[in-house]
């Protein structure tokens, strides 16, 4: 579970700015800080009477501290907190191409549970249809030849060891960028769900692509998932990795005590429809 969770609407507000709270002080003034040097003030400082307290920004999503501490923002209604976090969820399944059904939301999930479920049920599918696998160049040193023989490279590994064989041979694997992503953003959910469900799915899908690396250039990666008939299935996974980690999407937002933070300016997307 969480150490602490504090759920407001947009331009409400959050906490006090206290002594009495030092740590999650400490923690939400960082957060506000970089959300206004980054120009999308999520969170923000107010001062009245003297006093200064934080306060929800006209982001609504939600922010999980280094602590435990979730904090959950949602948009501002006049029918209470349930159909206020419906609207938040439908608007991230209209951004990641997910079905929303607002009667199988569960009440009892905030809007965090609920992103992370979508991502660990769509990445289930993926798996129980066959993840896309492709075929790679590998170098080995092996006792059979297999492939074709690097030959100045098999002189100088093998000189003394004739029983090896230095190769070149194509492999079959699910190490792929888009895999690689998923595996990602699986490991990284995990570590902040409180759900035993997702967290079961999360876990049976980092086992799943346990051969599959760590990606290390996040822009690359993306650069490599092309849209064809047999990606159409990672689509809507691929779609919440690139809110994960890829900064154009403009929904994740870090600092120092964040492990996971997403927000989607719903003001902006009010005017939209308007228009």
């Amino acid at each position: 579970m969480y150490t602490r969770y504090i759920c407001a609407s947009a331009n409400e507000k959050l906490a006090d700015l206290s002594e009495e709270n030092r740590e999650l002080t400490e923690m939400l003034t960082e957060f506000a800080e970089e959300c206004a040097a980054d120009g999308r003030k999520a969170i923000t400082i107010h001062r009245k009477n003297g006093a200064k307290h934080f306060a929800a920004g006209e982001y609504c999503g939600f922010a999980r501290l280094t602590d435990g501490t979730l904090v959950e923002i949602l948009p501002k209604t006049k029918s209470g907190i349930a159909d206020a976090r419906k609207e938040l969820c439908a608007e991230f399944c209209r951004r990641c191409g997910f079905t929303f059904v607002p009667s199988a939301l569960d009440p009892e999930m905030n809007f965090m549970e609920f992103f992370i479920s979508v991502f660990a049920g769509e990445t289930m599918k993926i798996i129980k249809s066959g993840v896309l696998s492709t075929y790679a160049s590998r170098e080995e040193n092996m006792t059979t030849v297999h492939g074709t023989i690097m030959f100045a490279e098999n002189i100088r590994r093998n000189l003394v060891h004739r029983e090896r064989v230095y190769v070149r041979h194509d492999v079959f694997t699910p190490d792929r960028a888009e895999n690689r992503l998923i595996k990602a953003a699986a490991a990284r959910l995990d570590k902040i769900t409180a759900n035993t469900h997702s967290s079961h799915l999360l876990k049976e899908t980092l086992s799943y692509l346990d051969e599959v690396r760590m990606p290390y250039d996040f822009a690359a990666e993306f650069g490599k998932c092309i849209n064809t008939r047999n990606t159409k299935k990672y689509s809507t996974t691929l779609n919440i990795c690139r809110m994960l980690f890829d900064k154009n999407e403009g929904t994740a937002f870090s600092g120092k005590y964040i492990t996971c933070a997403q927000f989607f300016d719903m003001h902006t997307q009010s005017s939209d429809k308007k228009g």
